[in-house]
């Protein structure tokens, strides 16, 4: 089965945070802590990127199952956990380890043009909120969106960080890690920004 997993690099902050979101989905196989799309592998320890000169993001290599779960469910997680308009950060973390950034293998054309789709969407909404004025006139999409070029395994003390400190800290909530682990994800189209086809869902459902 493991010939069969398809891979795909997440930035969204801070990593312990993603990767249990990710760990969560139905379908999603493995998932590694890490550092993302930085100089070299000399700088890829927790030290040295902190410090914000590497390039390196911290991210979370997800290896999933694409008969179980596909490329455009994952991403509606991840769009409906993040704020793509906030640049080197996430909820108070602050710093450029912190930059959000989704990240496909070079020679993965079909995710390019499955990333490139949804990206359109959600960079649309946001350009829709700007154009109309007021507190959202200054926010503009800001997620990376690269070909992988390198990725390093954090230290092991990271990975599965949350699983091994259930009251540590994590800037995503906990109840919407939740919530998504219980929805059908799979079978959502992707045709509107993730936050609003997760709250329509929601409300359509009672939940």
């Amino acid at each position: 089965m493991e010939n069969n997993l398809q891979t795909i690099y997440l930035a969204g902050g801070c990593f312990w945070g993603m990767e249990k979101l990710m760990k969560s989905l139905r379908g999603v196989k493995k998932v590694t802590s890490g550092y993302a799309n930085g100089t070299d592998a000399n700088d890829a320890n927790y030290e040295t990127v902190c410090r914000g000169r590497t390039g390196f993001r911290e991210a979370v290599r997800i290896e999933y199952d694409p008969f179980e779960i596909t490329i455009d469910a994952i991403l509606l997680a991840y769009f409906y956990v993040i704020d793509p308009t906030q640049e080197n950060g996430q909820g108070p973390d602050r710093g450029t380890q912190y930059q959000t950034g989704i990240y496909y293998m070079p020679d993965d054309s079909a995710a390019k043009a499955a990333i490139e789709r949804i990206v359109k969407i959600e960079q649309s909404a946001i350009d829709r909120e700007r154009a109309r004025g007021g507190i959202n006139s200054f926010k503009y999409f800001s997620v990376e969106i690269e070909p992988l070029k390198n990725f390093f395994a954090a230290e092991e003390y990271h990975q599965n960080y949350l699983d091994k400190n259930p009251y540590g800290y994590c800037h995503i909530s906990f109840k919407k890690i939740e919530l998504l682990a219980k929805l059908p994800l799979a079978a959502m189209n992707y045709e509107k920004p993730a936050k609003e086809i997760i709250a329509n869902f929601i409300n359509s459902q009672g939940l």
